[in-house]
C-alpha cells in the first residue's frame, strides 16, 4: 500500500514538473511579446493521509492554478502616467511646431520684418522727395503683412490638423472599448463564478491589457475589475465607458474657436450629450494645444495686428504724402448712411467728439487751403444735478453729413455711392486734396487715407490706393509735400510706448508675446521630461514584477527539469521494488 502511495506521489510530482516546464516555456516564447504578462504555476501540499496512532504523511503536490504574475495597482498607476505623459508630450509636441513657425532669432523671423519696415520709413524722412523710398517702404509693409497672414494661416491650418486628430482618437478610442468589451465577454465565459484567483483567461486578459495601455495614451481612465467573473468597468473622469457589457458610445461636435476662424472639435458621450470628462492623454494634449497653445497666441497675435493697424493709421490718417489725392473711396460701407457714424459699433478705433481737416492744394500756386470738418458723437439727454433739467440729445454726425460738408467746399465733390461708401473727388478742378491732424479717429475708423487694411492677422494688408501710388505715402504733417513731421511719428512707434498698444512700442509687444511662448515652450519640455522619467520608473518597476527574466526562467526551467528527473527515478526505484516483491 505504502508504495502505490509513493508511486502515485511520485507520478504526480513528475506531472506537475512537467506542467511546470509548459509554463516557464511559455514564458521564454512570449519574453519579448509587448503587453505579456508573466505566468506562474502555483503549487500546495496535498491533503496529508492519517495512516493510524496519530500519524499522518503527506502525500505530495498539486498544482492549483497558472495565475498572471501581475500589481493591478502599479498597472493603474503606470497606465495614470502613460496618459499624463502623452498628454505633456503632445502640447510640447506643439509647442515646438509654434516655434519653428514663429523661425525667431533668424533673418526670416516677424521681428526681422518689423524692423525692416520701420526702417524703410526712417529712409523717407532722409530722402523725402525721392519717391523710390516710399516704394521700399510700401514694399517692406506688403512684406510684413504677409508675414503675419502667413503665421496666421498656418496656426489655423495646425489646428484644422488637430480636429483631424482628435475626430480620429474618437474613432479609435470607440473601437477599444468595443474590443475590451469582447474580450470582457470572453474573460466572463472563462471564469464566471471563480473563486481560486486563479487567471483561467490567461491570453485574453494579456490582450485586454493591451487595449487598456492603448486606451490611456488616449484619455484618462480607471477601471474596476468585477471579482465575480473578471470584466472589467472603465471610467474617465465623472463618465462611464463600459460597465456591465454596456458601451457608451463617444461622438465629435464642434464649437466656435478663436475669432471664428477655426472651430474646435471636442468629444463628447453619446448617452449624455456632454463632453467626455478628459483630463490627461493624447486627447487633453490636443485639447490645450488647440485652444491654450495655438488658440492663445493666434488670438495675441490678432490683437498685435489689430493694435498695430489701429495706431499706425491713426497717426498715418492725419499725415500727407509727396502728392494729393484727386479721388477716393472710403474703405468701410455703411447701410444706413444717415445714421451716427458713432453707433456703428463694429468701427476700431471707436469714433469721438472732434473732427479732422480737408487740405485742398494748387499744384500750381502750391497753397494749400484748410478746410475744418467737425464730427460730433451721440450723445443722450443729461439731467443737470442742481437743477434736474434735461438737456436735449445730440445727433451724432453721419457718414452723409461729412459728404456734405466736404462737398460744400469749392472745387470738391462728394456723396456715399450706393454700396454705402464715401467718394470724394477733385473733378476737373486740377486740384488736389488731403487730410490732416484728425481728433476723433473718424478718418482711420472708415477707411480714409489709411496704410493699413483689414482688422486682424489674417486680414492684415496694405491700402490698395498705396500700393497703386506710393508717393501717397503719409510722410508729411503740414501739407502735401512739405516736411516728413509724421514719418517720423510713424517711425518712433518701433521704440516708443504707444497708449493703444498697452504703453509698450510695437517690437516691445511683439517681442513680449514670443517671449510667453518661448517661456512656456521651456517649462513643458521639462514637465514632458518629469512625466516621461516618471513613466519609465513605474515601466521598470511593471517589469521586475510582470517582465519575463530569460536568466530567471531558464533557472526554473533547469529546477523544473531535476526535480521531474528525480521523480523518474524515485518511480524507477519503486518499480524495482515491486517486481523484486512479485518475485518473492
Amino acid at each position: 500500500m505504502f508504495l502505490f502511495d509513493t508511486l502515485h506521489m511520485a507520478a504526480t510530482a513528475m506531472s506537475s514538473n512537467q506542467l511546470g516546464m509548459q509554463v516557464v516555456g511559455q514564458n521564454l516564447t512570449n519574453a519579448n511579446t509587448p503587453g505579456y504578462v508573466r505566468e506562474s504555476m502555483n503549487l500546495q501540499t496535498s491533503t496529508s493521509r492519517r495512516i493510524g496512532n496519530g500519524i499522518t504523511i503527506g502525500t505530495g503536490v498539486q498544482v492549483t492554478g497558472i495565475t498572471q504574475v501581475i500589481d493591478k495597482f502599479l498597472e493603474e498607476r503606470l497606465r495614470n502616467s502613460i496618459s499624463d505623459s502623452t498628454a505633456s508630450a503632445t502640447q510640447e509636441k506643439y509647442y515646438s511646431e509654434l516655434e519653428a513657425l514663429l523661425n525667431e532669432l533668424t533673418e526670416y523671423d516677424l521681428s526681422t520684418s518689423i524692423e525692416a519696415f520701420f526702417n524703410s520709413i526712417d529712409n523717407i524722412q532722409n530722402h523725402p522727395e525721392n519717391i523710390t523710398y516710399r516704394q521700399m517702404a510700401t514694399e517692406q509693409g506688403v512684406k510684413l503683412t504677409q508675414d503675419i497672414n502667413r503665421i496666421a494661416a498656418e496656426i489655423t491650418n495646425i489646428q484644422r490638423g488637430i480636429n483631424v486628430a482628435i475626430t480620429n482618437a474618437a474613432t479609435d478610442i470607440n473601437k477599444l472599448l468595443t474590443e475590451i468589451n469582447e474580450l470582457n465577454n470572453g474573460i466572463a465565459l472563462y471564469e464566471a463564478g471563480g473563486a481560486n484567483n486563479s487567471s483561467d483567461a490567461i491570453g485574453l486578459r494579456d490582450q485586454r491589457l493591451v487595449a487598456l495601455t492603448k486606451l490611456s495614451e488616449y484619455i484618462n481612465i480607471k477601471t474596476v475589475e468585477n471579482p465575480l467573473n473578471g470584466s472589467v468597468a472603465i471610467y474617465c473622469g465623472s463618465d462611464i465607458l463600459l460597465m456591465d457589457g454596456v458601451q457608451n458610445e463617444l461622438f465629435v461636435r464642434q464649437q466656435s474657436g478663436n475669432n471664428d476662424t477655426v472651430l474646435y472639435t471636442e468629444i463628447c458621450v453619446k448617452n449624455t450629450m456632454t463632453p467626455l470628462d478628459v483630463r490627461s492623454g493624447n486627447v487633453a494634449g490636443l485639447y490645450q494645444a488647440n485652444k491654450e497653445i495655438l488658440g492663445n497666441f493666434s488670438n495675441e497675435l490678432d490683437n498685435f495686428a489689430g493694435g498695430l493697424i489701429n495706431e499706425f493709421n491713426k497717426i498715418y490718417s492725419s499725415g500727407q504724402g509727396l502728392t494729393g489725392y484727386t479721388n477716393l473711396t472710403s474703405l468701410v460701407a455703411f447701410d444706413q448712411p444717415n445714421q451716427a457714424i458713432s453707433s456703428f459699433t463694429n468701427l476700431n478705433p471707436p469714433i469721438s467728439n472732434g473732427g479732422f481737416y480737408m487740405q485742398i492744394y494748387d499744384p500750381k500756386t502750391t497753397t494749400t487751403t484748410d478746410y475744418y470738418i467737425p464730427v460730433q458723437v451721440d450723445q443722450a439727454p443729461q439731467i443737470d444735478p442742481f437743477s434736474l433739467k434735461k438737456s436735449p440729445a445730440v445727433t451724432g454726425t453721419s457718414i452723409n453729413d461729412i459728404a456734405n460738408a466736404i462737398n460744400a467746399i469749392n472745387g470738391i465733390s462728394a456723396s456715399v455711392n450706393t454700396f454705402g461708401e464715401l467718394e470724394i473727388s477733385a473733378g476737373n478742378s486740377g486740384l488736389e486734396f488731403a487730410f490732416a491732424t484728425d481728433t476723433s479717429g473718424v478718418l482711420s475708423a472708415i477707411g480714409l487715407n489709411t496704410f493699413f487694411t483689414g482688422n486682424s492677422a489674417n486680414s492684415i494688408g496694405i491700402n490698395e490706393t498705396i500700393l497703386r501710388d506710393p508717393s501717397k505715402f503719409a510722410a508729411s504733417q503740414n501739407g502735401v509735400g512739405h516736411d516728413t513731421n509724421n514719418g517720423v511719428l510713424l517711425s518712433a512707434m518701433s521704440v516708443k510706448s504707444v497708449e493703444g498698444l498697452g504703453g509698450r512700442s510695437v517690437i516691445d509687444l511683439y517681442d513680449s508675446i514670443v517671449s510667453e511662448v518661448m517661456l512656456s515652450a521651456g517649462t513643458m519640455k521639462s514637465i514632458a521630461a518629469t512625466d516621461s522619467l516618471y513613466q519609465a520608473s513605474l515601466q521598470a518597476q511593471r517589469d521586475s514584477i510582470s517582465g519575463v527574466n530569460i536568466d530567471e526562467e531558464t533557472i526554473l526551467m533547469m529546477t523544473y527539469q531535476r526535480t521531474f528527473q528525480a521523480n523518474s527515478k524515485l518511480v524507477a526505484t519503486i518499480d524495482e521494488m515491486m517486481q523484486t516483491l512479485i518475485e518473492l
